[in-house]
């Protein structure tokens, strides 16, 4: 009788210690999933981030094309101005010689 008193004690303490490492492992279980949640709304906010930051580099780099695009404009009326000043200056020079 003594050793299932012994066997039955042994469980008792088995059971015992598997009841606190439960414990342990549902407080660790909820600490997790409390970081979990909060790692996600970080990554959250940085996806908002990278999209606010998208937006501005879209927004600059459609400033940019339309500079460039303004800059080539100016060039070509700018060629066509001097053009113009070419020929009449050698019109000019027609007019002089004759």
């Amino acid at each position: 009788m003594e050793e299932i008193q012994k066997v039955i004690a042994e469980i008792e303490s088995k059971v015992a210690k598997m009841r606190a490492a439960l414990v342990d492992v549902k407080t660790e279980n909820i600490k997790l999933a409390s970081e979990v949640q909060l790692l996600n709304e970080k990554l959250g906010q940085r996806e908002e981030e990278v999209e606010d930051f998208r937006e501005k580099y879209d927004g600059l780099k459609r400033q940019h094309e339309e500079r460039l695009s303004l800059e080539d404009q100016d060039k070509k009326g700018n060629e066509a101005q001097i053009d113009a000043l070419v020929r009449e200056i050698d019109d000019c020079i027609g007019r002089l010689k004759a």
